[in-house]
């Protein structure tokens, strides 16, 4: 089902910039823990009401746009159902195994099963233009009356996460360069409108769109879900699509700036010194906030890669950035962990000369390693947790180990990086 893509309010650009330049950078408060909004309701009235007024106008435009976009989607559900019959929508096939939708090499793109996974996209677009996740689209295409998620009910509809939408998004441009279908390229443009639209007036991004409430209405670099969508708007931007008019691809530009001062506002600073990033930030104040039971507002040792990355990739790093990527890579090697090996079963085992490892959380303020079972009680040991969760996540990881590797080389072409206090 293809659909004409819904105009883009008029003036959101100029209020994003007047937010961006009045923000206050509340992430640089002292050892921060969380904020208030720890209800599950990020962007009540109230919230929004207690901000100055810029701030205030663009937030409410913000969410009225949401409020649209979100009736659009479930207004065509019920058309669906309606017209088939259906008593209730039925779930999409849940995709087990690895992701079909990103970037894969030329002839894939050439193949019949990228054209079958090419067209079962086009279907499963959302009337606000985004994607959810862990669809099977091997499975073929979405047919009415049937979720655009696998989940069981109306929910991450869309969403960023896992690399949703712009993993879709990456396929269809791999699919139009290799047949010209002006419908794969449409389809595009409708998820880049989507992903403007998505972006909060900080500059971040939530993790579901229109909102969902809760956690998912948080900045959210867990997983990496904001880090994707900023490199694929440089994609844009710097012409790797040829058929993104250069209106959109300006556009583009300017949305990789303001979140660019999203990843900027939101590093934590611990005692004046700045550290790396939580997973999940207040949209509103840009404080770390708690995600599901077991994700406490937290240093990542996981997300901060990608985010050091990508600020590392940008061509012209002003002096914050610099300052930024230095204070990361300080943390980094202050917070490794040597002596143990890893497993994915949810072992940590003793071994001579093994390292460096990174705990995926670490607490703001004592820098110590936390770990929690979904009764939501932070513990010290990953043994202390229930086998289910202790398997089930990676408490750890390694990737900093290329990461700092990369800014071994980096910041000899960036002198203010080597030396000196954040």
């Amino acid at each position: 089902m293809r659909r004409t893509p819904t105009p883009r309010t008029a003036g959101r650009l100029a209020a994003c910039a007047v937010l961006l330049v009045a923000a206050a950078p509340a992430a640089c408060a002292a050892a921060q823990q969380g904020s208030g909004a720890n209800d599950r309701n990020m962007l009540s009235e109230a919230r929004i009401d207690s901000l100055p007024p810029a701030q205030r106008q663009a937030w409410r435009e913000y969410i009225a746009r949401s409020r649209r976009l979100a009736a659009l989607d479930s207004a065509e559900m019920r058309r669906e159902l309606a017209a088939t019959g259906q008593a209730a929508m039925k779930a999409a096939p849940n995709q087990n195994g690895s992701t079909v939708v990103g970037e894969h090499p030329a002839a894939w793109y050439r193949s019949p099963e990228a054209k079958r996974i090419a067209d079962a996209i086009l279907t499963y677009q959302t009337p606000s233009g985004g994607w959810s996740k862990r669809v099977d689209l091997a499975a073929g295409p979405r047919r009415a009356g049937t979720n655009f998620t696998s989940e069981s009910h109306w929910s991450y509809v869309a969403t960023i996460d896992n690399g949703a939408t712009t993993g879709q998004m990456q396929t269809l441009a791999g699919e139009y360069a290799a047949t010209h279908d002006a419908h794969y390229a449409a389809s595009f443009l409708r998820g880049l409108e989507y992903l403007f639209e998505a972006q909060q007036p900080t500059g971040c991004w939530p993790q579901v769109y229109p909102l969902q409430g809760g956690y998912h209405d948080a900045g959210t670099f867990n997983d990496d879900a904001m880090v994707h969508v900023l490199r694929l708007l440089q994609d844009v931007s710097r012409g790797r699509y040829d058929f993104v008019p250069d209106s959109l691809r300006q556009e583009a530009a300017t949305r990789v700036k303001q979140g660019t001062q999203c990843i900027l506002n939101s590093q934590v600073r611990v005692n004046d010194t700045l550290t790396v990033w939580c997973a999940q930030n207040d949209p509103l104040t840009l404080v770390p906030v708690k995600a599901r039971s077991y994700e406490f507002p937290s240093l990542s040792g996981g997300e901060s890669v990608g985010v050091m990355e990508f600020l590392m990739d940008l061509p012209d790093p002003g002096p914050r950035v610099v300052r930024a990527v230095r204070a990361a890579a300080d943390w980094f090697r202050k917070s490794a962990i040597y002596g143990y090996d890893y497993t994915y079963k949810g072992k940590l085992v003793p071994k001579e000369g093994a390292g460096p490892i990174w705990a995926r959380f670490y607490e703001i303020g004592t820098n110590r390693p936390i770990f929690s079972g979904r009764n939501g009680i932070i513990r010290y040991r990953m043994d202390e947790i229930e086998p289910e969760r202790r398997y089930g996540y990676a408490w750890y990881r390694t990737d900093a180990v290329g990461a700092l590797k990369r800014y071994d080389a980096w910041s000899r072409a960036h002198p203010g990086a080597q030396a000196g206090r954040p």
